[in-house]
């Protein structure tokens, strides 16, 4: 019997993964060239939070540090984008050790901060692969990421840099509390899931009734004059009387909060929730959707319906319209304050993350050692 050679073709190998890491510097103006590959990232990133976009980043320069030296890192897999991190270059300080710092770009009105990374085996690789380009750059000694959620992008960095040997103080700030929000339209009528507080919202809304007209409404543009009437509201609370509210009035904070309604409305993605009783304002959400989240960085209600409770009231009627819309989780930011939990009982975790390299960095480390940070 003659036999027959059969030709067979073996599977292509995949490609190696080749991970390139940059470092770009200039002014807050060297952001731009990155926008569109830094939004496209974003829609593919493992976490896509409205605080880790361009939009919200380059807001913030604008607003409050025009004049920083910005130091945007980006890692690359096989010549596509899959990491983005921007920070700040600059002389400071820690425990009077004189140090040369690259720290996020944050502050009171930030919320949170992230490094944007793509999800897959590609964001994977970017990680290390940051780290090893930082771990071996010069003109650094301390590396600063505030406001960091547990699981973040920038908390596996600082954990490749503990592997490593490297000194770390990770500070534990308190938790961020998020609603999930029920599906079903029974679990939705049960909500707060506080009986205490769900009974007291009942009485409120009947001794409302013999007060006025109680109206709840969700605003998508971001008009000058709607935008001025929730600053004035924040103006009359307590964070007016403080003095936190009318600061807003008077430094960059409105301009940045101006900029970020108006560029999340283009695309879509603001809601400024309004409840009024009789016309009158007493209490608002400045909001932003991403995927199916909602988040709430500034609220703000009138002490003087306080007996209303309107911080709650208008809080149950975003959770009925988030379910109706399909979003799946309320996060309210901010710190786990009293009234929030009454809301819910899940939390992340935020910490501040130091790393410190070289001889300063490790003599900052030392004497910050016998400190708090």
């Amino acid at each position: 019997m003659n036999s027959v050679a059969i030709a067979t073709e073996s599977e292509p190998s995949p490609p190696a993964t080749s991970v390139a890491v940059s470092a770009h510097r200039g002014g807050p103006d060297i952001l731009d060239d990155f926008v569109s590959e830094w939004d496209e990232l974003s829609a593919d990133a493992v976490e896509d939070q409205p605080f880790f976009r361009p939009a919200w980043i380059r807001a913030y320069f604008r607003a409050f540090e025009p004049q920083a030296r910005v130091f945007l890192i980006t890692a690359r897999v096989n010549g596509r984008l899959a990491l983005i991190l921007p920070l700040i270059e600059e002389f400071a300080s820690f425990s009077k050790v004189p140090v040369r710092r690259l720290r996020a770009p944050v502050n009171y009105c930030s919320s949170r901060f992230d490094a944007v990374r793509r999800s897959g085996p590609e964001g994977e690789a970017a990680i290390e692969a940051t780290w090893d380009y930082l771990r071996t750059l010069r003109g650094w000694d301390l590396l600063l990421f505030r406001d960091a959620l547990e699981g973040s992008t920038v908390a596996r960095i600082a954990d490749c840099a503990r592997k490593k040997g490297f000194h770390i103080y990770s500070v534990p700030q308190q938790p961020s509390p998020f609603i999930p929000v029920p599906r079903e339209p029974e679990l939705v009528a049960k909500m707060p899931p506080n009986s205490k507080l769900r009974s007291q919202l009942k009485q409120v809304r009947l001794r409302i009734q013999a007060l006025g007209q109680l109206k709840f409404f969700r605003i998508t543009s971001a008009d000058e004059s709607v935008l001025e009437r929730f600053y004035q509201l924040e103006a009359k609370g307590w964070k007016g009387s403080s003095g936190d509210g009318l600061a807003v009035l008077k430094t960059g904070t409105q301009a940045f909060y101006d900029e970020v309604a108006q560029s999340a409305a283009r695309q879509g993605s603001f809601a400024l929730y309004c409840l009024e009783l009789n016309n009158i304002l007493i209490a608002a959400h400045f909001s932003l959707t991403s995927s199916d989240r909602c988040y709430s960085p500034r609220v703000a209600y009138d002490e003087s319906f306080k007996s209303c409770a309107p911080g709650h009231l208008i809080v149950a009627e975003i959770i009925k319209d988030c379910a109706h819309r399909g979003i799946s989780c309320f996060d309210i930011t901010g710190q786990d304050q009293p009234w929030k939990m009454k809301w819910t009982s899940k939390c992340r975790q935020v910490s501040h993350h130091y790393i410190f390299k070289g001889r300063l960095g490790s003599l900052a480390h030392a004497i910050g050692s016998r400190v708090q940070p």
